[in-house]
């Protein structure tokens, strides 16, 4: 899907509260949904670090109160979701940084 530059302004806003991806997907409506924010987060590095975590950490902390198993179920889905992607961006930092490292070696 593709998005405006507005739009665009409001999912990095919206994913540095932490907020849920099927949330920001409703307030940008028409037909996006939860898979196309991930997908634009992921391509664009959108989400930081610390929105990750807070993210991670609201999870964690719903998680340990729900009692209803299919509510358990989603958060523990949305904690995978944003440990993936922790994991895709670390992956893809560290392909940077052996690049890097790479020219510089053919440089000295």
């Amino acid at each position: 899907m593709q998005f405006s530059d507005k739009q665009k302004k409001k999912i990095e806003r919206m994913i540095m509260k932490g907020e849920k991806m099927e949330a920001i997907a409703k307030e940008i409506g028409g037909s996006c949904t939860w898979q196309d924010i991930q997908e634009y987060c992921w391509d664009s590095g959108a989400m930081s670090w610390q929105g990750s975590k807070k993210m991670i950490t609201n999870r964690l902390n719903k998680f340990k109160t729900t009692t209803i198993q299919a509510d358990r179920q989603q958060l523990a889905d949305e904690i995978d979701e944003s440990v993936s992607y922790l994991y895709y961006c670390a992956k893809q930092m560290r392909e940077r940084i052996l690049a890097v490292e790479n020219a510089l070696q053919k440089i000295r």
